[in-house]
């Protein structure tokens, strides 16, 4: 009875032990991909374009259960026409800020602001490419919301951002609609301090 009581104390103190756990001051690094779908508000004609988000991300430990977060994360946005073969690729180099609290080891949930800044934009109408830079902004905010579970420095991050600003030019587009993206991505955190 003692030797299985052991083995089980043991095998639990492995499982704790891999937990992440974070202290005050830590700070980490995150290499993260994954897919992002996006789509636009305020239209009942499209749906979301799937594509690939990828960046590094940074996380400051005030305390073992609160943090801050930065990072600088591509992402390949835009939406899809339902009925036509049209897609809309808007390219972003998005830089989002969070705060995120420990609800227990490895799973917190986040929230904050994201600013965006376009890197691309062109419209495809069957094998027609055609550039859209006059007609999206350069400039796009987000309110990115979501959780993440760390297990042995991997990370699974899922989020959903809500678009704050208007993605179209109203001279060149007279469409009213925002951005709304879902990101599920993967990363490996590393412990810089």
């Amino acid at each position: 009875m003692k030797k299985l009581f052991f083995a089980a104390a043991i095998m639990m103190a492995s499982v704790v032990s891999a937990f992440a756990q974070h202290e005050a001051g830590d700070i980490t690094l995150q290499a993260r991909v994954g897919m992002i779908g996006s789509d636009f508000n305020n239209t009942s004609d499209t749906k979301a374009r799937v594509g690939l988000v990828i960046g590094p991300e940074m996380e400051y430990f005030l305390t073992n259960r609160f943090s801050l977060g930065a990072g600088v994360l591509y992402s390949q946005q835009g939406a899809e026409q339902d009925k036509v073969d049209v897609t809309y690729e808007l390219d972003y180099v998005n830089v989002p800020l969070t705060a995120n609290f420990y609800v227990v080891k490895g799973l917190a949930l986040r929230a904050g602001l994201q600013p965006g800044f376009k890197v691309a934009s062109k419209i495809k109408f069957n094998d027609v490419e055609k550039d859209m830079d006059d007609a999206v902004k350069g400039f796009d905010l987000a309110l990115p919301i979501g959780l993440s579970y760390e297990y042995r420095h991997f990370v699974i991050d899922a989020r959903y951002t809500f678009g704050l600003t208007e993605i179209f030019d109203k001279d060149e587009i007279d469409l009213d609609s925002k951005n709304l993206t879902f990101q599920l991505s993967l990363a490996y955190k590393f412990k810089l301090k």
